[in-house]
């Protein structure tokens, strides 16, 4: 559950920064006259990134995927498409404790990332080409296509630096076929990926965020959010309905009258609507809405059913 976590502390005396260094086979650097340690090389076969910079405040920051560590030390994998439990994570933080030999437990965190990986019955594309938005009322949020990303296999909500919260889908394979690693799961071949992202996040240790009072509200909360996820639905309208009624009708229940109704008068003031399609479309809804959706019947994609089914199951084997 708890993947990437970014930690710091500052204060580190003298003696800390020599034991730190020494243990973690750290290289000297600097940068405009500061000096600073870190394994920036040897990061890939230490499973995480340390860094400490010297100076005011002798800071060290500490940067690790729980999932992908957990896996360096079982099997020498740095891999995260198997499932991941909360226990899990305890366990890495004291593997990589002892491993570091710094107290994490009084470190703070800055970031951190809750991930599942769900095991589904078809193309990861098929699911996330039908996911629209995650959230409620003013809560909702959009899922856009990273542009970044090949053949459209990620969407997330705005990452802006100013967004503390941030939600993520992805095709997990696909990622890993991607970055030309060899050890992806052919038993797996359609994982999909959702991730939740915490950023400047305020006083808190990491013995903070691990206290079961801490995690049952994590949990809860990514599950809240996930299960608010709203997918294209299947519109089964009387015979004759025209396509593009039936396209507006899904708008309309996607986005809500006023929206709709909002965005073709703007479509209408920029040219890209005509005065007699805004017509239509005010008059459908204003006059004919109302009547008409008791005629129409709305069904929910198998992909949909799957993913909420599996949403739940995962979820429970990996809350423990």
């Amino acid at each position: 559950m708890i993947d990437l976590i970014l930690m710091n502390n500052s204060g580190i005396s003298e003696n800390e920064i020599s034991l730190f260094v020494d243990k973690n086979r750290l290289q000297t650097n600097s940068k405009a006259g500061a000096l600073y340690y870190d394994n920036e090389i040897l990061k890939l076969f230490d499973g995480f990134y340390l860094r400490i910079e010297t100076g005011k405040g002798n800071r060290l920051k500490l940067e690790c995927s729980l999932h992908k560590y957990f896996n360096h030390v079982r099997n020498n994998r740095l891999t995260n498409f198997d499932i991941f439990s909360i226990s899990n994570s305890k366990n890495t933080i004291e593997l990589l404790t002892q491993r570091t030999g710094i107290e994490l437990n009084n470190m703070l965190v800055t970031y951190y990332e809750i991930g599942l990986n769900l095991y589904l019955t078809k193309d990861c594309i098929n699911y996330i080409d039908k996911m629209q938005t995650i959230g409620i009322l003013e809560n909702k949020k959009p899922l856009y296509v990273n542009p970044k990303y090949k053949n459209e296999r990620l969407k997330t909500t705005v990452f802006h630096r100013d967004i503390k919260k941030v939600h993520k889908v992805y095709d997990k394979v696909f990622e890993m076929k991607d970055k030309k690693r060899t050890d992806e799961p052919p038993e797996h071949p359609n994982i999909l990926r959702i991730e939740t992202t915490q950023r400047r996040i305020e006083k808190t240790t990491v013995s903070d965020l691990l206290k079961p009072q801490t995690i049952n509200k994590i949990i809860d909360q990514f599950l809240k959010d996930w299960r608010t996820v709203q997918f294209d639905r299947i519109i089964e309208a009387p015979k004759g309905t025209h396509q593009r009624k039936i396209d507006l009708i899904n708008s309309i229940i996607k986005n809500g009258c006023d929206l709709v109704l909002s965005q073709a008068r703007e479509s209408l003031k920029t040219g890209n609507l005509t005065e007699k399609r805004f017509r239509d479309i005010r008059e459908f809804i204003q006059n004919d809405w109302q009547t008409f959706k008791e005629s129409i019947k709305i069904k929910k994609t198998t992909e949909e059913k799957e993913f909420r089914e599996v949403l739940e199951k995962t979820l429970n084997i990996a809350k423990n």
